[in-house]
């Protein structure tokens, strides 16, 4: 039992003396790439459709002042609730958004970003074929979070301007730079 206990002890001190060494070394870095995993719930106009929205997104990051300006994109899955009377089978959103991150303690953030999406529905038609709907809209995305070296955990609300409605959500990222 000693030994797991010494073993894990270990292992834990090596990662955080690993992170806080990389995290060193990123700081004199101007550009630096990422890519996050994406997960929340919708809220608006789309709630009582979607149920759960999921995804990956890629981030390029340039260090400018006490921050980093970001470019972002990526794709965020709607997943529909289930209605026996729809044919709705999934969503798909499409952002390609520019920010700021202003990091205003060691480790922690704010980020607002603005940019334009292209939200994509899937339908069954009538002979049991999929078809999809376009709409495109402006997206704002405003987040609070922090950075642990290379990790990086926030969370945001997201909302795109559609045709007389708006996608908004709840999200959280799983951040990953290098």
């Amino acid at each position: 039992m000693n030994k797991h206990i010494f073993f894990f002890t270990f292992i834990t001190a090596l990662l955080i003396l690993n992170t806080n060494n990389a995290h060193a070394q990123k700081s004199d870095e101007k550009l630096s790439f990422g890519f996050g995993l994406e997960a929340g719930l919708l809220t608006g106009d789309f709630k009582d459709v979607y149920n759960f929205a999921a995804g990956i997104t890629a981030r390029a990051s340039y260090k400018l002042g006490p921050g980093f300006v970001t470019l972002t994109s990526g794709g965020i899955a709607f997943l529909p609730k289930n209605f026996d009377d729809e044919d709705l089978k999934a969503g798909l959103q499409i952002p390609v958004k520019a920010g700021y991150k202003y990091v205003f303690a060691e480790h922690f953030f704010v980020m607002g970003e603005l940019g334009f999406s292209t939200m994509k529905y899937y339908f069954e038609d009538y002979d049991g074929g999929l078809v999809s709907v376009n709409q495109s809209g402006f997206t704002y995305a405003p987040a609070v979070g922090a950075q642990f070296g290379s990790f990086e955990i926030g969370v945001r609300y997201e909302s795109t301007a559609l045709s007389g409605s708006s996608l908004s959500a709840g999200l959280i990222r799983l951040g990953f730079n290098f």
